[in-house]
């Protein structure tokens, strides 16, 4: 009996720290927002259910800086992938998919094609409903 007890503790427990998934067979994977660096590591793990959209962000941007609170903020939806790209540095990057502007979002497939291109998204829902 006491040990019943302890395995429905660590259940709830994995369950309340995210450590154990609820969702559905198929369901879109819980949304995040990750640096340029983590998604390079290995990109093909965050378009297996998800749409992956590159944010190139500046830090002296007024209009990137609210977009970043934002995100961090209110989160972002259920099957989106929201990447920040240093827009200053990643120039190799901002020339390939024709990027001349910071605040620029990209959404791009698991082979890297740019699937569409758009500015001025401020939340994850606006980037989720430009998403194709």
């Amino acid at each position: 009996m006491h040990s019943r007890r302890i395995i429905t503790f660590i259940a709830a427990a994995a369950l309340l720290l995210g450590l154990a998934s609820v969702a559905p067979a198929g369901a879109a994977a819980k949304g995040r927002y990750i640096g340029y660096s983590a998604y390079k590591k290995d990109p093909g793990r965050y378009h297996a259910k998800n749409k992956v959209v590159l944010f190139f962000h500046a830090p002296w941007c007024p209009h990137c800086r609210e977009t970043d609170k934002s995100l961090r903020k209110d989160g972002v939806p259920a099957g989106l992938i929201v990447v920040q790209v240093d827009y200053d540095s990643e120039k190799k990057l901002r020339k390939k998919y024709g990027v001349t502007v910071q605040h620029t979002f990209v959404q791009i497939s698991a082979n890297g094609k740019q699937i569409g291109k758009w500015t001025g998204s401020r939340t994850g829902k606006d980037i989720k409903r430009k998403t194709r």
